[in-house]
């Protein structure tokens, strides 16, 4: 009976130091076989039987591990509240000192709401965000962050699953102008959208120059990255310290171009993809 009691100790025990030096939290959610039925959480890869147990596995996870510094959150619902929920809990939490943050969705329109604040909480350490939406990047960023990689989209601006639209656009727009005023900086952006990014745009290349960035990737399916010049608009120079230029996708870009827009340009690559199908072809 000692020796058993002794031996369960030790696993205790051990379990604990192994979760002392853990840094990072997974947490899933999707749809159960019954989609009627609440939907599927994991964390660490471990099912929970609800979002209640999902809260107290958190509670047990958070109170044990010494810092949380990456924290990678799968959304493959349509609804965000039981993620609303969970990322609520790091919020009230005084060991997450973030500073990778990798988030994945399945569906367009869903936004988690309560991301901002954890951005905003962990504004100066963080250094990596993956396919953050540009709504959540605009109630988030402050003039604290300094990031080294940062990937955006827009997909969560989209209504009805309208990929292209009038509404679309403007609200992209807006949160791009908004994003060039908070002061915060990005070394790297990978920037996905079904269509409109365009770097000539005067609010997109002048968002660039306020963030810093020095290396672009777009993924795009349709679409002008550069607009071809005019008699009254002719070619100039656009973003001088782009050192980076990576495309993918089915969108026109024109190559002859380049070098007087980005003068600085160092390396350059054009995938041309359906990204639909997943069909490549690369481009000289």
């Amino acid at each position: 009976m000692t020796v058993a009691l002794r031996s369960n100790m030790q696993i205790v025990r051990s379990t604990d130091y192994a979760l002392f030096n853990c840094d990072q939290i997974s947490i899933n959610v999707q749809w159960n076989e019954d989609r009627r039925a609440e939907p599927l959480i994991k964390i660490q890869g471990t099912k929970m039987t609800s979002l209640e147990n999902a809260l107290e596995h958190l509670d047990y996870l958070l109170s044990h591990m010494r810092c949380i510094r990456t924290l990678c959150l799968d959304l493959q619902t349509s609804n965000a509240t039981q993620m609303n929920a969970m990322i609520e809990k790091f919020l009230d939490a005084g060991n997450v000192r973030l500073e990778r943050l990798q988030i994945s969705r399945r569906y367009v329109g869903t936004k988690m709401e309560l991301l901002a604040d954890l951005i905003a909480m962990n504004a100066e350490t963080l250094r990596f965000i993956s396919k953050l939406g540009l709504s959540e990047a605009v109630e988030g960023f402050n003039e604290k962050i300094s990031l080294e990689r940062l990937g955006l989209m827009n997909f969560d601006l989209v209504t009805d699953s309208e990929l292209e639209s009038q509404v679309l656009d403007h609200q992209t727009r807006e949160c791009i102008r908004r994003l060039a005023g908070l002061g915060a900086k990005f070394s790297h952006l990978s920037y996905t959208a079904f269509s409109g990014f365009n770097l000539s745009c005067k609010a997109t290349a002048f968002m660039l120059k306020q963030c810093h960035v020095r290396s672009i990737k777009i993924t795009m399916q349709k679409g002008k990255v550069l607009q071809e010049p005019t008699p009254m608009v002719p070619v100039k120079p656009l973003l001088l310290d782009l050192e980076r230029l990576e495309l993918v996708g089915n969108m026109t870009a024109p190559r002859h171009l380049l070098t007087e827009h980005f003068p600085n340009l160092t390396y350059y690559n054009f995938m041309r993809e359906n990204l639909a199908t997943g069909q490549t072809q690369p481009v000289c």
